[in-house]
């Protein structure tokens, strides 16, 4: 009896260390999480962005880039997000001073809210560190041709912030790398997850620049619905749209299943009008985001 309970406790032990083994290597990292939040931002999905950017914030506090992306994605998720768009904007100056971005979309903020003085003072701060935008806006303003610069704010003790890479060099759009202006696109019938006989050939030029332009690319499939039916339908079957690229993707073109997420976003995500049934069949759909390269 004693030795049936030492092997079983020796067999929870072991359960439980594989477990948390298993846990560890499924957590997601601030990186992870805003790398998706680019991928959702690009195909202008700024709610799941923000929720996004919000959960690398949470596992890095000092993400420069997060707090940018996320005041950015409030700017055109909710017209009425000024406070928390100027608040994620403020953060990424204090986290990084010489955040000429971070300035100038804070400028855009305060000029939108009438804050004119504090929209100029941001304006020149990004045009001093080399803004383009900002020259070219403070040249309007003063009724210049010759962009204005500034000199560049300097903090009186910069705080020690671990740089990441540019967004650009994380989402980046997969139409860049397909022939003749092709989007990455594939559309379906109403209430269908079978793709259509002209999508193949929109996941063949993908499949061919996943093989040979970006053989180290990661991409998100994200499958989208029309209005019609209920939120719960729509949900499943955006992600069973989603999930049939990625298997053609997978099985057909032999790309590697880790280098693809699938994910479904019902009909929160319309690319046209859902009064139309010209608008409704474009919104049937699974769009291909780059999320790195």
């Amino acid at each position: 009896m004693k030795k049936t309970r030492g092997c079983l406790i020796v067999f929870l032990i072991l359960l439980l260390s594989w477990q948390t083994a298993f846990a560890r290597t499924d957590t997601a990292t601030a990186k992870d999480c805003f790398q998706k939040g680019v991928a959702y931002e690009n195909q202008a999905v700024y709610g799941e962005a923000i929720n996004l950017f919000s959960a690398a914030i949470d596992l890095d506090p000092s993400y420069t880039d997060a707090y940018l992306h996320r005041g950015m994605s409030y700017r055109f998720y909710e017209i009425s997000a000024t406070t928390e768009a100027v608040e994620d904007f403020s953060r990424a100056i204090l986290l990084d001073p010489k955040n000429a971005e971070a300035y100038y979309q804070r400028g855009l903020v305060n000029e939108f809210i009438i804050n004119n003085e504090a929209a100029k003072s941001d304006m020149i701060a990004a045009a001093g560190l080399g803004h383009e935008e900002a020259q070219r806006w403070l040249a309007l303003l003063n009724k210049q041709d010759e962009p204005v610069a500034a000199p560049a704010p300097v903090a009186a003790e910069p705080l020690p912030v671990p740089k990441c890479k540019p967004a650009a060099d994380q989402g980046f759009d997969l139409a860049e790398y397909l022939p003749g202006g092709m989007q990455p696109i594939v559309y379906f019938d109403f209430n269908k997850s079978t793709i259509r006989s002209e999508g193949f050939a929109v996941l063949d030029e993908i499949a061919g620049v996943l093989e040979k332009k970006l053989p180290e690319a990661v991409v998100l499939v994200v499958g989208h619905t029309d209005s019609t039916g209920t939120e719960k339908y729509n949900a499943g079957l955006s992600l069973r749209r989603a999930e049939t690229v990625k298997a053609y993707l997978t099985e057909k073109r032999n790309i590697a299943a880790d280098r693809i997420s699938a994910e479904g976003y019902g009909e929160m995500a319309p690319a046209d009008t859902n009064e139309t049934e010209e608008g409704r069949a474009r919104n049937r759909r699974a769009s291909v985001a780059g999320i790195r390269k």
